[in-house]
């Protein structure tokens, strides 16, 4: 176990968590307000969503992604 301590953490109420993973995701949460996206922004995700769901662009695998990935982490 490892105790971090934190100075003026505002409203942050969790005190365990299952991973760093787990922490990420909740701290991720915590730092951005309810409108994280601009309705510019929710606007173009809605349509590229629209444009997945109709079949006519197709999407990258998903092995491709994680090599991207990886690939990012390691240089």
């Amino acid at each position: 176990m490892t105790t971090i301590t934190i100075k003026n953490s505002g409203d942050i109420s969790r005190t365990e968590f299952e991973d760093l993973t787990d922490l990420q995701d909740y701290l991720s949460l915590k730092l951005h307000d309810d409108n994280y996206f601009s309705p510019e922004e929710e606007k173009e995700l809605d349509r590229r969503y629209e444009e997945l769901k109709s079949g006519k662009v197709a999407g990258i695998p998903w092995e491709e992604v994680r090599k991207k990935f990886t690939e990012r982490l390691n240089s």
